[in-house]
């Protein structure tokens, strides 16, 4: 391998150069399930597989699959969820994303979906655990102080819009 010394980049070995692209932020999709129980807004979490923290279905873009048809997919996966997602995010948060020994920072799109059913089987079912919480307890339980955010300003919205349509 010929090394130029005016080119620094040109010295890197290929397998070093391929690992500095890999460092760059991940990037994963969310899926903010919603629901009305009575007149009480709730939000499901689910937990992770391995460090059992209350996150939101979340996973990589998936080739050939919108954004919101994505988050549909991993409510499904990891809860059963059947719902409609909204086709604009409600906003962005960041994270650590852990891969076995591997660490690196992520940012994920959080898309919100309307809760439909939830089937009896899904793909994830025995590695997860799923619970409805009141939306402020939600907002409490993530980890993420962006996410728990977003969580309380989409409640807000929410809680804005019953109002509103029950008074006209």
């Amino acid at each position: 391998m010929a090394v130029h010394r005016n080119n620094k980049r040109a010295a890197l070995p290929a397998k070093l150069e391929a690992q500095k692209k890999r460092v760059r932020r991940a990037f994963q999709i969310a899926a903010l399930v919603h629901r009305w129980n009575a007149k009480e807004f709730e939000v499901l979490l689910v937990t992770s597989r391995e460090t059992r923290r209350w996150i939101l279905p979340k996973g990589w873009p998936i080739d050939g699959k919108t954004a919101p048809a994505t988050a549909e997919q991993e409510a499904l996966e990891e809860a059963g969820i059947v719902g409609h997602a909204m086709k604009k995010p409600l906003g962005r948060y960041s994270a650590i994303k852990r891969i076995g020994e591997t660490v690196l920072p992520c940012e994920l799109e959080v898309y919100a979906i309307q809760f439909v059913k939830q089937k009896q089987k899904w793909k994830e079912r025995g590695e997860r655990s799923c619970v409805w919480l009141p939306a402020a307890v939600a907002a409490d339980t993530v980890a993420e102080p962006e996410l728990a955010e977003i969580i309380r300003n989409f409640a807000e919205d929410m809680q804005r819009s019953a109002t509103i349509s029950r008074s006209a």
